[in-house]
């Protein structure tokens, strides 16, 4: 088993792409796997050019935690709902043809449109 990262000073929070890398899992299921595990989370504001975006981040203390408990074995994921498995490099492709086939479907859509309308 390996000990916990020590969290630089200052982070007491880390957003879901850090959790996911921590815990190995795809980053769409990472509030489930905190959800599932009392991981506390809190929801911040960023403000930019096209206004506000509200994320969550997680406790950086409770990721950890949940760490040692995948590494000890006491905690089993989801094969889904992991970045390093057949069944989650599956459902990763699966998402991006599904992504794609929604751009090109748009595409299509706006193409048609225009055609029409002219």
């Amino acid at each position: 088993m390996t000990t916990p990262e020590v969290p630089p000073p200052g982070l007491s929070w880390v957003k879901a792409d850090r959790a996911a890398a921590l815990w190995t899992v795809r980053r769409k299921y990472v509030p489930q796997v905190a959800s599932a595990h009392g991981v506390g989370t809190k929801e911040l504001r960023g403000y930019g050019t096209l206004g506000a975006t509200t994320y969550t981040v997680y406790s950086y203390a409770e990721v950890q935690r949940v760490v040692a408990a995948l590494e000890s074995g006491e905690v089993v994921l989801d094969p889904f709902w992991r970045a390093d498995t057949e069944e989650g490099a599956r459902g990763a492709r699966r998402d991006a043809l599904t992504t794609c086939g929604c751009v090109v479907l748009m595409l299509a859509v706006v193409i048609a449109i225009a055609l029409l309308s002219s």
